[in-house]
This record gives structure tokens, C-alpha cells and sequence, in this order.
């Protein structure tokens, strides 16, 4: 977005603080609409630097709450430790 603002400004078409902050909301994914409708009606973002802070901010916010893919494995010292064995001639009823 920044290269797209620089851009224009050295086409000779600067793009006022207020059109720069709905180029970038308009520019979020589906996925990010809470962010759209928090940005569109929050009077204190003016600025592309504001979109950009509060944008990162919930960018953290995201990467923080994703739950952990990890997988843990247990391991025992000892040969067949976990294994069950059946004994023969036992039946379990279903």
C-alpha cells in the first residue's frame, strides 16, 4: 500500500490523508471485516500511519491468539511398556 501511495504521488497525484485511509480499509480481506467496520467508524484514525499501527496491532493480536500446532510425544525407557495384551481364550462382550 505504501508503494502504491508512493507512486502516485510521483505520477503528480497525491492522494489526500482521508482517501489513503479508505484505500486501505477497502484494500482488507473478507476475512478481516471486523477491522473494517472498526476502522471506517473510529474518528480518531486520520491518517495512514494510524491505519498502519492499529493494522499491526491486530496483526500481533492474531499471531498471539492462534492456538499452538505442536505436537508432543511421550516416550518410555522401558521395552513394551504401553502395550496392551490380550489374553487368550478371553472374549470382551461388545
Amino acid at each position: 500500500m505504501v508503494n502504491m501511495i508512493g507512486e502516485m504521488a510521483a505520477a503528480g497525484r497525491e492522494l489526500s490523508d482521508e482517501q489513503q485511509v479508505q484505500a486501505v480499509i477497502r484494500s482488507l480481506p473478507k476475512s478481516w471485516e471486523h477491522m473494517r467496520v472498526n476502522l471506517t467508524h473510529n474518528d480518531l484514525i486520520r491518517t495512514f500511519d494510524d491505519v498502519s499501527r492499529h493494522l499491526e496491532m491486530e496483526e500481533d493480536r492474531l499471531i498471539e491468539d492462534k492456538p499452538a500446532t505442536e505436537a508432543h510425544m511421550v516416550s518410555t525407557s522401558q521395552r513394551g511398556a504401553l502395550s496392551f495384551r490380550r489374553r487368550k481364550g478371553r472374549q470382551f462382550a461388545p
